[in-house]
């Protein structure tokens, strides 16, 4: 069950899709991080989690770990959900007292462990009163607080809720896997309208809970939406304006409560111009998403990608369209694949060192009544409540199947059969041959040039960009080989050579025509360099 996305929250952005994302250090390669956590998976290795409903995982067992043929990798983990709300519908714990449907797909606690047993369980535990006047009800009864509608009653609400919470705790610790609990997941959403004190006393409280009842097997997770628009800057007490840079502090119940650090993944260096490309932000999304991995460093916690998928795409029809408005156009399933998977899977490995624990969103959304959304439609507004998801089935194209379940095949994953080394160690000194060396790219000339650039050859091609006399905030690259289709990456920071990298793949003879875009860090405007156009 993915939250309300509400498209009327979005505020005026600053800047633009074509100004694309950030590429901050969380995007460079890092030495194995020392991160410690319950249920941490051993040796380095990432825990693969699909999710998210029961429909659709059981769907997965059947179109592909039942086919010999695939020989697909098990899941190290599903993802299911419940809710903590009294007085609404469904019942509190739905889905583990008895199933449920939020109009997200059947979720059945027990049906979904019978079919994946051995495997890790990661549950959304939804604390918010949203649909009945988000005054923070569930929040306040949780820890305690002595207001008058709390209070009233007998028993009264404090009673009610902690004993479901004790409830709760008691199911998890029974089914005797790991268990990793997401309490009140995407907690800086706005449609969540959760107030952040209010929120870390009770994720405060559950986990005092969970050590108070012996669930030794139980690791909580606080997981941010990475959402890049700010929301209600009116009340900065609620702490919903993510340029802030002190917006995840403000979120953060405390190292002795959280177990894992958390975050949404829903777009990429890849598919940011196709998802956004109707709309703006106020903050670079995959920036946001790498400030939730800094911040994990900085408290050595382990990160989960608790929520991922490519929303816009489907996978089965080939089209793709921005998540704003519903307007598909045409995409193969190698379009697809390049532009959301690719570098989606590539993020992952740049950042293991944190990275521990994925989870997929394997649903198609449009069969779902709470995801749907009619064509032409605006996000928000009739016919398109929640914004346009599509269908992230992987089994729906055999590209996208086969390339995700060769990625999952590699030793860094949890019942992965590949070898990978670890992250931060040394890549094998291929055996030197001799190659081409590209022909000398003009830069701008005199003592002040602002940066230099080029097109390294040999055994690893890239094109590089170096500042001079500045720091920048992110670069791009966009070029053609041989006059083929446009490729757009960002740079990666490479520190031991002094300047931002992006590998390509060319062979002599090779004609590449590209420039760049970089933004100083003193500056908040971006600038395009000239085109230059050389032979391998």
């Amino acid at each position: 069950m993915r939250p309300l996305r509400r498209a009327g929250l979005a505020a005026a952005a600053v800047l633009t899709a074509a100004a694309a994302v950030l590429a901050s250090p969380a995007g460079q390669q890092h030495a194995q991080a020392a991160v410690s956590a319950r249920n941490l998976p051993a040796d380095g290795k990432i825990l693969s989690i699909m999710g998210q409903d029961s429909d659709t995982l059981a769907a997965y067992k059947s179109d592909v770990l039942d086919k010999a043929s695939l020989n697909a990798p098990k899941p190290g983990g599903v993802t299911l959900y419940t809710n903590l709300v009294l007085g609404g519908s469904p019942e509190p714990l739905a889905g583990i007292v008895g199933p449920a449907d939020w109009g997200a797909g059947r979720v059945d606690f027990n049906s979904t462990l019978a079919q994946y047993p051995g495997s890790a369980l990661a549950v959304g535990l939804y604390l918010s009163d949203a649909t009945s006047g988000c005054n923070n009800q569930p929040l306040r009864a949780v820890i305690g607080r002595n207001d008058s509608d709390v209070t009233a009653g007998s028993p009264n609400l404090i009673s009610q809720y902690r004993a479901k919470v004790d409830q709760l705790v008691g199911s998890l610790k029974g089914y005797n896997r790991p268990v990793y609990l997401r309490i009140g997941y995407e907690f800086d959403g706005p449609w969540n309208c959760y107030s952040a004190d209010f929120y870390k006393q009770a994720f405060a409280y559950i986990k005092g809970r969970i050590d108070a009842l012996g669930a030794n097997n139980v690791a909580t997770v606080w997981q941010s939406a990475a959402w890049p628009l700010n929301a209600n800057p009116d009340h900065p007490e609620w702490n919903y304006v993510v340029t802030d840079p002190h917006h995840y502090d403000a979120w953060y119940p405390g190292d002795q409560y959280v177990d894992w650090v958390a975050l949404s993944s829903f777009y990429n260096s890849g598919s940011l111009a196709t998802q956004w490309g109707c709309s703006s932000y106020d903050t670079a999304p995959v920036a946001l998403q790498n400030r939730v991995l800094d911040f994990a460093r900085a408290h050595g916690k382990p990160v989960m990608v608790a929520e991922s998928a490519p929303q816009g795409y489907q996978t089965g029809a080939h089209t793709q369209s921005c998540i704003f408005r519903k307007n598909k156009t045409a995409a193969t399933g190698q379009d697809i694949w390049n532009q959301w998977y690719a570098p989606y899977f590539a993020w992952i490995n740049q950042n293991r060192d944190v990275i521990r624990a994925a989870a997929y969103i394997n649903t198609n959304w449009d069969a779902q009544t709470l995801w749907q959304c009619a064509d032409g439609a605006q996000a928000g507004g009739t016919g398109c409540g929640n914004g346009y998801w599509g269908d992230s089935r992987v089994q729906a194209d055999p590209t996208v199947l086969a390339d995700f379940l060769d990625q999952l095949r590699g030793g860094q994953w949890v019942n992965g059969t590949g070898s990978t080394p670890p992250p931060g160690s040394p890549s094998p000194t291929p055996t030197p041959t001799p190659s081409p060396t590209a022909s000398p790219s003009p830069s701008p000339s005199g003592s002040q040039a602002p940066y230099t650039q080029g097109l390294a050859t040999g055994t690893a091609p890239k094109l590089w960009f170096k500042p001079n006399g500045f720091t920048a905030t992110f670069v791009t690259v966009h070029y053609t080989v041989n006059g083929g289709a446009q490729a757009n990456y960002f740079l990666t920071w490479n520190a031991g050579a002094g300047r931002w990298e992006q590998p390509l793949t060319v062979k002599s003879g090779d004609r590449v025509t590209y420039w760049f875009d970089y933004q100083r860090s003193d500056q908040t405007f971006q600038v395009s360099t000239p085109t230059w156009t050389v032979t391998a």
